[in-house]
């Protein structure tokens, strides 16, 4: 048990750091490889790729949501050294996304010969389809190609393995698409090389699990429960809903541009999402593990822990970006006049939605490695309705801050169904504790925010002077964060100290 707890913890601490390389490449590449295609091509061809690449993901409703189902059904056979079943599972999942692929292309290719419908563009239908067709194919390597092995390894808390093999890609992709650009390569040739590279992700996953896994060919248990689709298909599309609703609401009622602007400041936002999320998913397999042996004290005192430092972590992220967030823009969009990108209602609701959302990680990541699918499909259908429904409502007189006000309020609503299911049900506590600590880390956001509006001016000269404000203003709100939260929660902040060290 000693030795297993330290694998757990091991396993934990590799996930984590390279989760954090991982982020913070892909947030680099993120902000680069944009910007070169912004002053390259336009706000108007970076819209129509940010609208192909929501509609494509739409496809992705095609799973049901099996993925994290799957990966929590690969938890007790791993634990338990099962390669039977790991093998069934993984022959079963590999079926199922053989026959989605098949519809996947279908799909596709009404996208191509509809595209021009759907985007609001001055682009005829030849240019966006066949960029339509490019950009599948690039989103098929990167999603289904290779998906099974990937569940599996991420399962076996081997995240680390996933994304070092993803951040070679990420970089060389960024390289051999700025090379491209700068010797006049056009925007399809661009994301064709670009598909062609991503293709080495799926490659070396399927290397991966035949040097490391015992998987049969055929079936050992045909009796052996397959997860059950229809319990996750809710939370599946309430989670595509959230990420895409906004963008293709903007293609069809506002155009690429509008779709431009949504995709600079989210992109910067998506960061911070990615950031926390990987570090959730990096602690699932060990949280997974612990919920299949039964070992109920140990996830009390780890999720304390987790719950105590995200709420921290996610407020300094936030409160950070809302201060930054507008100069950074200015800077970064500095030569491109085809559309005003300096929104700060925009840029404040959006933030706002995302620490809604981010600030529940703990709560949704406990709920799915329990295999809490079908019990929660309440608040998946509560939160995708709210988000269709304002969003449509709005959008028409408010353009891009109405369909963002859509995305906080469902924000809000389901991340409050997620507290109070898995206090009620799995953690058997009192939802006033979260109620606190997130009250409280929120109302200090709203008023370093707003204190930061008065006392300080951040610097949109130039990118240098505007990463020395923000260093400064990181350090200074971390500072405050911290100071606070020890001296209201003391008690909270030692048993947490004191926890650390015993686990150590």
């Amino acid at each position: 048990m000693k030795a297993e707890g330290t694998s757990r913890r091991r396993n934990a601490k590799i996930n984590i750091l390279i989760a954090l390389l991982y982020q913070a490449v892909s947030a680099i590449v993120g902000l680069i490889l944009p910007r070169y295609i912004l002053l390259t091509f336009g706000s108007d061809v970076n819209g129509i790729m940010q609208s192909i690449s929501q509609l494509l993901s739409y496809t992705v409703i095609l799973e049901c949501g099996i993925g994290g189902m799957v990966i929590a059904s690969f938890y007790k056979p791993l634990a338990q050294n099962d390669d039977e079943a790991v093998s069934d599972i993984f022959n079963n999942t590999k079926g199922f996304f053989n026959k989605i692929s098949i519809v996947f292309v279908i799909m596709l290719t009404g996208l191509v010969l509809f595209s021009k419908v759907l985007i609001k563009t001055e682009f005829d239908g030849v240019y966006v389809g066949t960029l339509a067709l490019i950009l599948g194919i690039n989103y098929y390597f990167n999603y289904y190609f290779g998906i099974t092995h990937q569940l599996l390894i991420k399962a076996d808390q081997k995240i680390y393995i996933v994304q070092t093999i993803q951040i070679i890609t990420i970089i060389l992709n960024a390289v051999v698409c700025i090379i491209a650009m700068k010797a006049g390569v056009g925007i399809h040739a661009v994301k064709l090389i670009s598909a062609f590279v991503f293709l080495l992700n799926p490659v070396v996953y399927r290397i991966y699990i035949k040097k490391h896994y015992h998987i049969s060919k055929k079936i050992h248990d045909p009796k052996r429960q397959f997860p059950k689709k229809k319990e996750g298909v809710v939370h599946h599309i309430s989670y595509f809903i959230h990420r895409n609703t906004d963008i293709v609401l903007l293609s069809l009622f506002c155009g690429v541009k509008e779709v431009s602007v949504y995709s600079v400041y989210y992109s910067i936002v998506y960061a911070i999402e990615n950031l926390l999320n990987a570090i959730s998913t990096s602690l699932a397999g060990a949280i997974g593990n612990i919920i299949a042996k039964r070992e109920k004290q140990l996830l009390w005192d780890s999720f304390q822990i987790y719950e105590y430092f995200n709420t921290i972590i996610t407020s300094v992220f936030y409160t950070v970006a809302a201060i930054l967030i507008v100069p950074f823009v200015e800077i970064y969009t500095r030569g491109v006049m085809d559309v005003n990108y300096v929104r700060p209602i925009f840029a404040y609701t959006l933030i706002m939605s995302q620490w809604f959302y981010c600030v529940r990680i703990p709560y949704g990541n406990v709920v799915n490695a329990a295999g809490h699918y079908g019990q929660t499909k309440p608040g998946a259908y509560m939160e995708a309705s709210i988000n269709l429904v304002i969003s449509l409502l709005t959008v028409h007189k408010y353009g891009i801050n109405g369909v963002i006000f859509g995305s906080m309020v469902a924000m809000l609503a389901r991340t409050i169904y997620t507290v109070w299911y898995l206090s009620k049900n799995i953690l058997k506590r009192n939802i006033r504790k979260f109620v606190k600590e997130a009250g409280l880390n929120f109302m200090l956001c709203i008023i370093i925010v707003s204190l930061s509006r008065v006392l300080y001016n951040v610097s949109t000269d130039s990118f240098i002077l505007w990463v020395k404000d923000a260093v400064l203003i990181g350090i200074a709100v971390f500072g405050i964060f911290m100071v606070v939260n020890v001296f209201i929660y003391n008690d909270l902040s030692r048993t947490i100290v004191k926890t650390i060290i015993k686990k150590k």
